[in-house]
């Protein structure tokens, strides 16, 4: 009876996708309302299908154990992502900053927005479980610094390669670079992010798992549970589920340039808008496995997501242009640099313990970067 129901619902959803695309020329040619209700109502169905894509995520990777189930996750979210920036980039007008704000504001939403809310969900979870006072209890609510530092070591590595220095490169006009450096970049991203994966899945896989002190929490809260998950199942749903979205993401590109022009609005809320649709499984899972306790899971999402983006978007992006002859520019503004290089600081643990004013300040610079975008 499930399995018939979820076949109507993906069924459904396949239908109302095929639709939403025929009807897409006549929407894109009505008034700026008109699209951007299309974009919203269509966001609403990407928000819905990030749900189940989640929730099934999570399930394999309570099955499968770290670091291999948030590395499913993470492949999904770059599908997404590159699927929706080709999308814009080869449709409607050029934005040639659309790369770079993407994954400017994927940084920003993972490391302040959403591993804020993490943090904070982490040492809340703690305290209810053990019923102890804040100052004690809070406490214990803890990451692998190791694998953290690692995590975080990469990210900052290819953002300032990837999106400072093309600002003061002197080869080009624009704040990118030549075809030759162009290629380094790209193999270097790529390159590392293999050797990472390597390590991350083999010699080094105990440094992206839980502490030791929360690995031995979790095991008495898990010894509570009698969870049973079936692997093939999971593994079906969730990749329909992406199926789905990745169906979904030429129209969202469409709609996203054509909102952005027709109502005004800065160019970086196509980023914006692109990062929050392709953060948002991930955003989910981290809450999960932070309401849970799951601190190290929750971060690897997080962090995996970022160094991805980084790793991946760049070269593709940097191929697609050279591809329709557009010009790629990749170097933040001035004061992107500065909140870029503020949110890198804050977030390097300088322990492995996290607490609740952790999350807090991190959520200060997530609603302070907001509000320059509105602004």
């Amino acid at each position: 009876m499930r399995s018939t129901l979820l076949s109507l619902l993906l069924g459904s959803a396949v239908l109302a996708c095929l639709t939403f695309t025929e009807t897409l020329p006549w929407l894109l040619e009505q008034t700026g309302t008109a699209v951007l209700l299309g974009l919203l109502l269509l966001s609403a169905v990407v928000l819905v299908l990030a749900t189940r894509v989640a929730h099934h995520a999570d399930e394999l990777a309570l099955k499968l154990g770290e670091p291999y189930g948030t590395l499913i996750l993470t492949a999904s979210a770059i599908v997404v992502e590159l699927a929706l920036i080709a999308s814009t980039m080869t449709t409607g007008e050029q934005n040639p900053t659309l790369a770079r704000d993407s994954m400017f504001a994927v940084l920003m939403i993972a490391l302040t927005g959403v591993k804020g809310i993490s943090i904070f969900l982490a040492a809340q979870e703690q305290v209810r479980q053990l019923d102890a006072p804040l100052s004690s209890a809070s406490e214990l609510a803890s990451m692998n610094l190791s694998g953290s530092s690692t995590y975080l070591s990469l990210i900052s590595a290819i953002s300032v390669m990837a999106l400072i220095t093309p600002n003061f490169s002197q080869s080009t006009d624009a704040a990118n670079f030549t075809t030759p450096v162009n290629v380094v970049l790209s193999v270097a991203a790529v390159g590392l992010y293999s050797v990472f994966l390597t390590y991350q899945t083999g010699t080094y896989r105990t440094l992206f798992t839980e502490s030791a002190a929360q690995a031995k929490w979790l095991e008495g809260a898990a010894a509570e549970s009698d969870r049973t998950i079936a692997l093939l199942p999971s593994i079906s749903l969730l990749g329909a589920g992406l199926l789905l979205l990745v169906l979904i993401t030429e129209s969202m590109g469409q709609l996203i340039e054509t909102s952005i022009t027709d109502l005004g609005l800065p160019n970086s809320m196509g980023g914006v808008l692109v990062g929050l649709l392709v953060l948002a499984p991930e955003a989910l899972n981290a809450f999960q496995a932070a309401s849970r306790g799951e601190v190290q899971r929750s971060l690897n999402t997080l962090y995996g997501s970022v160094l991805s983006t980084l790793c991946l978007t760049v070269p593709a992006v940097l191929l697609i242009g050279a591809l329709i002859h557009t010009d790629v520019i990749l170097g933040l503004d001035p004061l992107e640099m500065v909140l870029l290089g503020l949110t890198l600081f804050l977030v390097r643990p300088t322990s492995g313990r996290v607490t609740r004013l952790d999350g807090l300040v991190l959520l200060v610079i997530f609603f302070f970067w907001i509000a320059l975008q509105l602004g």
